[in-house]
């Protein structure tokens, strides 16, 4: 891991380029009740957000021509054009088409795969997903790689496995609309209709960790998220509950090595929930100058190979010590 000076200060040039507008009050901190979220960064149409212009300060700062390689296959992928539905549907049952998405996906490339009902409230503002299921998959980052962060080839591993979501959605999409069933693909890094980590929470992928990305219990925070929206009948998995959560109220590794200090040590109230949160307005600057930071993805104890396991398995047999010491109603 690359150490970064702590009195790290945001390049002036970059901060001319942002709105008065901060970024928090965008996504909805401090806010009591809900509403949906407001595309912050990563639009599609830089010149319709605020901080649009920091958007391409930071396409034109990070031109390495490995990204330009990179971002240049990813397009070429996502520019080919999906097959036609086929006419007639396959059958199946909701249970049989669940497991076989789910070996589709893991033999196209996914880590791990998720089946949640969607939720219209996913979508952002001025948005709205047609489709009832999404299929939400997990593909994994080299730890390694992601070890250099904030350098150039821990950059270059996260294009490369964005590259490798648009082909895995792609092909899952693709194998489900040639059996008859229509299926749209989404993956970042753009944001796109709607978030993907409360579709991968509800599909069972994972628990928000302390740094505001996903912790799974095998892949800890090394991967990026695909989906593959449909409106055929899915059997659905169940969110998480294997400890990260509390873990990370005592944990502050990722915290200890954010150079911005954008981790926040306590949850925050946001639309109207509460939750862990990292400060935007800290984090972004950061994460322009150096093509997408990744520190905190890296440095999470659950992302180190063979340790997330044991970590869950851990955390389990605490949990299981402190029902048995918790006096019944009985008692």
């Amino acid at each position: 891991m690359v150490t970064v000076p702590r009195d790290w200060h945001p390049d002036p040039e970059q901060m001319a380029c942002w709105p008065e507008v901060s970024g928090n009050d965008i996504n909805g901190l401090g806010e009591d009740t809900f509403r949906r979220p407001r595309h912050v960064y990563w639009a599609d149409d830089p010149t319709s957000i605020p901080h649009g212009q920091a958007q391409l300060w930071y396409h034109g700062r990070n031109t390495d021509p490995a990204f330009t390689q990179e971002r240049a296959t990813r397009a070429a992928i996502q520019a080919q054009p999906l097959p036609d539905t086929a006419p007639e549907p396959r059958p199946g049952t909701p249970a049989a088409w669940s497991a076989d998405i789910k070996a589709k996906a893991t033999a196209l490339g996914a880590e791990a795969v998720g089946i949640a009902r969607v939720n219209p409230d996913w979508a952002y503002e001025g948005r709205a997903i047609s489709q009832r299921f999404i299929i939400v998959l997990a593909i994994a980052m080299d730890h390694d790689a992601m070890q250099s962060a904030p350098e150039t080839a821990a950059a270059l591993e996260v294009m490369r496995q964005y590259t490798r979501c648009a082909q895995v959605a792609r092909g899952l999409a693709g194998w489900l609309r040639r059996k008859g069933h229509d299926a749209v693909p989404a993956q970042g890094p753009m944001s796109g209709d709607m978030v993907l980590i409360p579709a991968a929470i509800a599909a069972g992928l994972g628990e928000l960790g302390k740094h505001g990305s996903l912790i799974h219990p095998k892949l800890g925070s090394c991967f990026r998220l695909a989906a593959v929206l449909t409106d055929m009948e899915l059997d659905t998995d169940m969110p998480l509950d294997f400890g990260a959560d509390g873990f990370c109220t005592h944990c502050r590794i990722c915290a200890d090595h954010c150079p911005p200090l954008a981790i926040l040590p306590e949850k925050q109230t946001v639309r109207g929930a509460r939750k862990w949160y990292v400060d935007f307005d800290r984090c972004l600057p950061f994460f322009n100058e150096t093509a997408g930071c990744g520190i905190c993805l890296a440095v999470c104890p659950f992302s180190r190979p063979g340790v997330g396991g044991n970590l869950v398995a851990k955390l389990a047999r605490r949990s299981g010590r402190e029902k048995q010491e918790t006096p019944g109603p009985e008692a």
